[in-house]
């Protein structure tokens, strides 16, 4: 009678345990088993709880029935099982019906002892061991995407209009941090390294950090992973602030820019798109690096030339800094009032050939050759960095064509110049300025590592924020040291799909991880030794869905997805 007893109470585990048994791992390679929602713990305990009750009011029955005397009168007559079944059957359907109560909770616990044994790298078959993990990365996918208000496509990646949930993120929030949607409890209890400056006090979104300063990214990313998208989303995060945006995109497509300055200016911002530069702005010093950076570098008597036009150009600036092309060329064509003495000015009008041509004459026809390119990109009453002159400034550059490329060389030299003013004059008034495909504006006579990493070590002593991208680290620089400085500069780096991701994923880190071999067949677990494996495997990377990216800093690590760009319910304080 107790084993019947014991029998009809566990009777409610018998689906649990068929359905566990019979699933083994094999069901934990589905995305489906590790996909959660946020109303399962209201299911797991109701289920539970209906059981229980059920159980207890069974468990009372019986003891009162045993208790009364009826059980052992029954057990005397002949036949006694015949009226125990008639009696019993209905209960012992009903116990083995609860038991499809009891599956969520059972998937539950068996999530958290598969993520266990994931984490161990016990999973006795390494093939499945590979496909569980892959089907967690996707689950991971889903529900982020699902939050996010979109639909993902699990086997393609692919991004599709969604429902349009409602996300309540604070201000700032650029993505969503993607978490794991289980985790074992051995993961749950050990530490983990946060980056503070990029995220919220909770942990749930990348957000922008407090400083413009410490705005510094490098970010990295193929054509069509969402590279665009998150950076627009940040310049629109800036502004909010009340911070003055720069943004230079030298992808060169016209629709980009039109639609950032369109979704700027319905959040009530100012915006100047497309205007003429003024080349002419800072130091004499720094006009005239500027200038000669038009000029060709060349060895032998090119560089004499080189030394003959900057020597002319400081001399016709001994008095004032010039204005503009037309002051350039109206003091080379007459430098008298423009020198500081006689020296100069003898020096100027020295001929230099056969033919009598003077020296200033000479200087004035190549940086006239050099400038008339550029002309219809600059002018004297074109904007310059911190002049005030619009919330947002967008600069639509085409690197195919070799002056605007030129022109876009010029403007990060000006930013290098302007941020050591600003580092002079103690000037720490915050500003972020964004560059898109920033190293195909990096002309053949310098180095995109060397002027990112002077740019990125400058920029947070200046109270800047700078955001520079890239589609690989080899478009950073074709030296080594110098791709390291610009990786090494202390500036967040975010990365995303990349096609070639091993020499990016490097900078996540390494961990220890046991690493196991199989039989040839690849369904059994060997011998395993422990050893430094990537953080971010590699192969992810080059499968990461549109706006999936990592992003590392100081030690630090996380994974997120770009949230879509969100208009404020309330107009921006001005």
């Amino acid at each position: 009678m107790l084993g019947a007893v014991a029998a009809v109470i566990l009777l409610p585990l018998a689906i649990p345990w068929l359905v566990t048994t019979i699933g083994g791992y094999a069901i934990a390679k589905r995305h489906a088993f590790w996909i959660t929602y946020r109303w399962q713990w209201a299911v797991n305990t109701i289920g539970v709880m209906v059981v229980a009750v059920v159980i207890a009011y069974e468990a009372a029955q019986i003891t009162e029935w045993v208790g009364s005397g009826a059980a052992k009168a029954l057990l005397d007559t002949d036949r006694w099982w015949e009226p125990l079944w008639a009696g019993a059957w209905p209960w012992l359907l009903l116990n083995l019906a609860l038991g499809l109560l009891l599956l969520p909770v059972t998937w539950s616990i068996r999530r958290r002892r598969i993520a266990e044994m994931v984490r161990r790298r016990t999973i006795p078959d390494v093939l499945t061991q590979e496909h569980i993990e892959s089907a967690r990365k996707r689950a991971a996918d889903l529900v982020s995407a699902r939050r996010l208000g979109v639909q993902l496509d699990p086997r393609t990646g692919a991004l599709s209009a969604g429902k349009g949930t409602s996300i309540d993120a604070p201000a700032g929030a650029i993505a969503l941090v993607s978490r794991a949607t289980v985790s074992s409890f051995a993961e749950k209890f050990a530490d983990r390294r946060e980056i503070s400056d990029w995220t919220d006090p909770a942990g749930r979104f990348v957000t922008l950090p407090a400083a413009a300063g410490a705005i510094r990214v490098m970010q990295l990313a193929e054509s069509g992973s969402g590279k665009t998208v998150l950076m627009h989303h940040a310049i629109v995060e800036v502004l909010r602030r009340g911070w003055p945006v720069t943004f230079i995109d030298a992808k060169g497509d016209p629709e980009d820019a039109d639609e950032l300055a369109e979704l700027a200016r319905s959040l009530g911002y100012t915006v100047r798109i497309g205007e003429p530069w003024n080349l002419f702005t800072g130091t004499t010093s720094q006009i005239t690096t500027k200038l000669l950076r038009t000029i060709p570098v060349s060895h032998g008597d090119g560089a004499f030339y080189r030394r003959e036009a900057e020597q002319a150009l400081r001399a016709i600036q001994s008095h004032a800094p010039l204005t503009g092309m037309r002051d350039l060329f109206s003091r080379l064509n007459d430098p008298t009032d423009h020198v500081r003495d006689q020296t100069q000015l003898s020096s100027l009008l020295a001929p230099v050939d056969k033919i009598g041509t003077l020296r200033n004459e000479r200087i004035r026809d190549t940086l006239l050759m050099a400038l008339e390119p550029l002309e219809p990109y600059l002018a004297a009453a074109g904007w310059s960095y911190g002049d005030g002159g619009a919330d947002l400034t967008i600069v639509p550059l085409s690197p195919a064509d070799e002056a605007e490329a030129r022109v876009g060389d010029l403007m990060l030299l000006d930013l290098r110049q302007w941020m050591t003013t600003r580092l002079r004059g103690r000037d720490k008034s915050p500003g972020v300025v964004f560059v898109d495909e920033f190293a195909q504006l990096v002309t053949a006579d310098s180095d995109p590592g060397d002027t990112a990493g002077s740019m990125f070590e400058t920029a947070r002593s200046a109270g800047l924020g700078l955001w520079l991208a890239v589609q690989s680290v080899a478009g950073i620089s074709n030296d080594e040291t110098r791709r390291e400085r610009a990786l090494s500069s202390g500036a967040a780096l975010i990365f995303g799909r990349s096609k070639a991701p091993e020499s990016v994923v490097s900078y996540a880190g390494t961990v220890m991880r046991l690493e196991s071999s199989g039989a040839a067949t690849g369904d059994e677990l060997r011998s395993a030794r422990a050893q430094h494996t990537y953080v971010v495997p590699p192969q992810d990377v080059r499968q990461a869905s549109i706006g999936q990216f990592w992003l590392v800093q100081s030690g630090g690590l996380l994974s997120g997805r770009a949230l879509p760009p969100r208009k404020p319910a309330t107009p921006p304080r001005r």
